[in-house]
């Protein structure tokens, strides 16, 4: 669909589903997605997206014309707390007006 980022679902091979879970496996995995251009890869939950270093055709024209996303605004600044009262010159703590 318009707009979506990253790779339609189950199109990125879930890694976590493998027999053995391990570095030299996942690596393995990865590798050979890879060298099938297949830069999404799921392991679980978590997307991993690798650099092709060459244009591949994974969006049509209505992803690559859509206007860019608006751009993130930075947090509202939250006000300045009220000034502390002011104490008297006795210093009893009372407020002046």
């Amino acid at each position: 669909p318009l707009g979506q980022r990253g790779p339609p679902p189950g199109a990125a091979g879930d890694l976590a589903a493998l027999a053995e879970l391990d570095e030299a496996a996942l690596l393995a995995g990865l590798r050979e997605r890879f060298l099938q251009q297949h830069i999404y890869t799921d392991i679980g939950d978590i997307l991993v997206a690798m650099n092709p270093f060459q244009p591949l055709p994974l969006y049509g024209r209505e992803v690559s014309a859509a206007p860019p996303a608006a751009p993130r605004r930075p947090p509202a600044a939250h006000p300045s707390p009220p000034p502390l009262p002011r104490r008297s010159p006795s210093g009893t703590g009372a407020s002046r007006p």
